[in-house]
């Protein structure tokens, strides 16, 4: 076929109706990550520069808080995985997804049982916020979590 002859129909490939979906999705988990470890970090770093801002406690003994921020620094990697190829790492954006839920369901308890300051609101609600977009964009790119979850990646 020539440069300047259009392609017949049966020539052209079909166009993909869920990428944008997949690339949203990635998108997303871009945003998680950077929360996640921008935390993590922040967590590490500067922990008794920030409990004052945001109100809270500092545990005893600090290790368990160190090892949350640490946590939440691997966290973000993995979901900048998602990031890079969101198809190839659907089943990961689906854990992580049911992983934000349960941070929202987890942070809300706390509150309404006392166990939680004030300021695990604001976590509570990052996590429903992202929770909701991520299964959203999940549902709409591959079906539903449960097709993102088992079918195969089978490369782009």
């Amino acid at each position: 076929m020539s440069l300047f002859t259009p392609a017949t129909p049966a020539a052209r490939p079909e166009p993909d109706e869920t990428a944008l979906w997949w690339k949203a999705l990635g998108w997303s988990f871009l945003a998680g990550g950077l929360v996640d470890v921008g935390f993590g970090i922040g967590i590490l770093a500067a922990q008794d520069r920030l409990a004052p801002v945001f109100g809270i406690t500092l545990p005893t003994p600090r290790v368990y808080l160190d090892l949350n921020g640490l946590l939440l620094i691997g966290l973000g990697l993995i979901y900048f995985l998602v990031f890079v190829n969101p198809r190839r790492f659907a089943p990961v954006a689906v854990v992580a997804t049911l992983l934000r839920f349960a941070g929202m369901a987890l942070f809300t308890v706390g509150l309404f049982s006392g166990r939680a300051e004030p300021f695990f609101s604001n976590i509570a609600r990052a996590d429903a916020g992202f929770a909701f977009v991520h299964a959203f964009l999940l549902h709409k790119a591959a079906g539903s979590l449960i097709n993102a979850l088992v079918r195969p990646y089978r490369g782009d």
